[in-house]
């Protein structure tokens, strides 16, 4: 949102507000924004009724932003987020809004933006909800939205009223709680979020009726998010229990869930995952053991040892072993065996492997150029994310790790591919790479200088942010764009080479998401830093802009 369009959103408002819907209409055919048309209509809906959203619905207000997605390319997570689905999110929270107010919605930042619309009834508000899905292809939007949304925030008057009228979820919906929740979006942030601000009956409810509706035989896309954002309840038998029922358990750490339980001394939480299965591979048993004996938890060691007792053939299981260290012992260090102890990886599409996991043990780390007869083109979403303070392994080894050298066939270096990798202080980015993704390198806190060669179009949105020692960045002509917030917060910075290839210096992202967040600048918290760039580029004069200091010619 321009500054020229702030005065004109407070003006629409407070129409809705305080005047009359033909006021209100007019006023907005005549300023006719199109990003602020999701929130008229979350405005009109949660503090007038249907006599206001109805005038303005027939002024053309809806929940489609047409004219933003042809004009505007946007990034945020990654570089493959357009604004079509930041308009998807603007969309899902005046929806929420609409349906709760600010006083439902625990925890969500944006709301704090919207507490001043006092509402409606209940009757009006369920009015306005009937007549927006009577007018759906108008008003772009599918009525199943409503009815997700009423279920995360339990208004089951609402869902009643909407299931009596046939009313499910979109397949996109259904396909997105079932499958996508893989991907770093604000649909799942919000997702999350929202499931995180409810206590432990609401949570169990509002997952059961969640499940119910995306069809029959499937469970709820899990992820890490979930874990973290609900950790702690994990451990009460009943909740957890809910959580294996309506969550499909193939995408759970499993092994990272059970040292927590061990940790936390839940013997029935040891009984729980035992009924589901989780203690039938005798490897992740042994570590499970290995690890409660490691840490002194006598009463979840007693009962994982007596677990042993109870269900193992221990002599098939040391013949087992004997012959797999045999095998290990005579394979080629280079085999596709060999390096799958090493590495976890994907096949792409295009026939070429994606690395998703380094799991070796080595300080200084050479990607190979091919696994088998398949070439590596990709280093994976979080493929090195180092954290000492989790008790993964491979994990805290990243956070150790000195080098990484890259082979000339990686193409695309993915989302937090590299970050938190507190000891890496050399990695050469090879010029085959085109993209590198969001948060790339973020706080890898050792690393003093890089090169980002010209074969790079894009590099993403923090991609090396927090990057406390680094000092010096040249980016090689060729580059065409550099994502918002990537060398933020480099307090060490003291040189950045900026050819005059670059075009796009920050993104859209902010402007789009001005009516709920603040955007944050390219360089801001570089403290020591000058820009080189060539006079006058597109890189001289967003510095000017900005305020950064910049000299033109020099160290070009």
């Amino acid at each position: 949102m321009t500054q020229e369009e702030k005065p004109k959103l407070a003006a629409i408002e407070k129409a809705i507000l305080g005047g009359t819907p033909d006021e209100a209409a007019a006023l907005y055919r005549e300023f006719d924004i199109p990003l602020l048309t999701a929130r008229v209509l979350g405005v009109a809906g949660r503090g007038r009724g249907l006599d206001m959203v109805k005038a303005l619905v027939e002024s053309g207000a809806s929940f489609e932003y047409e004219e933003i997605n042809r004009a505007r390319k946007v990034e945020h997570f990654t570089s493959y987020y357009y604004s079509d689905h930041h308009a998807m999110v603007l969309s899902d929270f005046f929806i929420l809004f609409l349906l709760t107010g600010v006083d439902r919605i625990k925890g969500y930042t944006p709301v704090r933006k919207m507490n001043a619309v006092a509402p409606v009834c209940e009757a009006e508000r369920m009015k306005v909800i009937e007549y927006l899905c009577d007018q759906s292809e108008k008003v772009h939007i599918h009525p199943g939205d409503f009815l997700y949304f009423a279920i995360l925030t339990e208004e089951w008057n609402v869902v009643s009223a909407l299931k009596n009228r046939g009313i499910g979820f979109s397949e996109e919906r259904r396909r997105l709680l079932a499958e996508d929740g893989g991907r770093d979006n604000d649909r799942w942030v919000m997702y999350y979020t929202l499931l995180a601000g409810l206590d432990d009956d609401a949570f169990m409810r509002v997952t059961a009726a969640l499940c119910m509706e995306i069809g029959e035989g499937k469970k709820l896309f899990f992820t890490e998010i979930l874990w973290k954002t609900n950790r702690q309840r994990f451990f009460e038998p009943v909740f957890f229990a809910s959580v294996l029922e309506h969550f499909n358990q193939s995408k759970m750490n499993k092994k990272q869930i059970s040292m927590d339980i061990i940790d936390n001394e839940r013997v029935c939480c040891l009984e729980i995952i035992e009924n589901n299965g989780w203690l039938k591979n005798t490897h992740r048993r042994d570590e499970l053991i290995e690890y409660a004996l490691e840490n002194g938890r006598t009463e979840t060691t007693a009962w994982l040892l007596d677990y042993k007792n109870r269900t193992a053939n221990l002599a098939a299981e040391q013949e087992k072993a004997e012959k797999k260290l045999m095998r290990e012992l005579s394979m080629a260090p280079d085999s596709v065996t060999a390096l799958r102890k090493i590495w976890s990886y994907a096949k792409r599409e295009d026939g070429t492997l994606c690395i998703k996991r380094y799991k070796g043990e080595e300080l200084e780390v050479v990607v190979p150029e091919k696994i088998g007869k398949n070439v590596v083109t990709a280093i994976g979403d979080r493929a090195f994310l180092g954290d000492v303070h989790r008790k993964n392994k491979a994990e805290q080894h990243h956070c150790r790790i000195t080098k990484v050298t890259l082979p000339g066939t990686i193409q695309q270096i993915g989302v937090h591919a590299f970050s938190h990798m507190a000891a890496l202080k050399e990695i050469h980015i090879p010029d085959s790479v085109n993209a590198i993704g969001f948060c790339a390198f973020f706080e890898c806190v050792s690393l003093q200088d890089i090169t980002i060669p010209g074969s790079v179009k894009k590099i993403g949105g923090a991609a090396f942010k927090k990057c406390a020692k680094l000092k010096s960045v040249h980016i090689c002509e060729g580059v065409t764009e550099i994502g918002e917030d990537a060398f933020a917060v480099c307090r060490s910075l003291e040189k950045v080479i900026i050819p005059e290839s670059v075009q796009e210096l920050g993104t859209y992202w902010d402007e789009l998401y001005s009516l709920l967040y603040d955007g944050r600048e390219i360089f801001s918290g570089c403290p020591n830093l000058t820009v080189y760039c060539p006079p006058g580029s597109r890189a001289e004069a967003y510095c000017k802009e900005k305020r950064v200091r910049f000299k033109s010619g020099g160290g070009v």
